[in-house]
């Protein structure tokens, strides 16, 4: 059975629907293998490298959202967040390009461990606060995850992967993505919006 998601590493919502998975993931014996595959989605693709404004005040600007509502909308993802043990700071974070990020996590994929890879680059940058455009950065946090520190360097250093990536968004436009995440279960979308584990679970069940 194949489980696809499309997801970013800037997106709080993809790393509780990430963790939802896990957990339905973990709920099902199914008997038989299941390949998980992580699908790229870059939420704000001419996002500079480099930090600037502040998640809160671009949200703000983009939606014309007041300074509480801002505030009530962090709080409600951190509280998801927390029901799922993640430590989500939406205060504060400033929103960086995932490209570099996105070519690492399928390079990760060709030994396993794209989920590691990406549970790690979403703890890095939402809990740490930490430039996940940044080479140097990157470096460490896929050495965490298991990755071979001179892989890493010579993806960086190179396009590697960068097909891929721009592959997936392809698929995500044929697929009807227009938002993530979005999980697929033998390539039927699962719920709208942050699927519940329940919901996971059901359609992992039928899959």
């Amino acid at each position: 059975m194949k489980v696809e998601m499309w997801a970013d590493i800037m997106c709080p919502w993809c790393y509780i629907g990430k963790a939802r998975l896990d957990r339905a993931l973990a709920a099902v014996d199914r008997g038989h293998e299941v390949e998980t595959v992580w699908r790229s989605f870059e939420l704000r693709p001419q996002q500079p490298r480099v930090p600037g404004a502040t998640l809160g005040e671009m949200m703000r600007r983009r939606f014309s959202l007041s300074t509480d509502r801002t505030s009530d909308l962090f709080e409600r993802i951190r509280a998801l967040g927390a029901e799922e043990g993640l430590d989500i700071r939406l205060d504060g974070l400033r929103p960086v390009n995932s490209f570099d990020a996105q070519r690492l996590i399928h390079r990760a994929a060709g030994s396993g461990l794209a989920g590691r890879l990406a549970d790690r680059l979403f703890r890095g940058y939402f809990t740490e606060h930490l430039n996940v455009a940044d080479h140097a950065v990157l470096l460490r946090l896929a050495t965490d995850a298991g990755l071979d520190p001179a892989t890493v360097r010579k993806v960086l250093g190179s396009d590697a992967h960068a097909a891929d990536v721009r592959r997936d968004e392809r698929q995500a436009g044929e697929r009807g993505v227009t938002s993530v995440p979005a999980v697929f279960v033998e390539e039927v979308p699962v719920g709208e919006g942050v699927p519940t584990v329940a919901e996971l679970t059901d359609a992992l069940k039928a899959g």
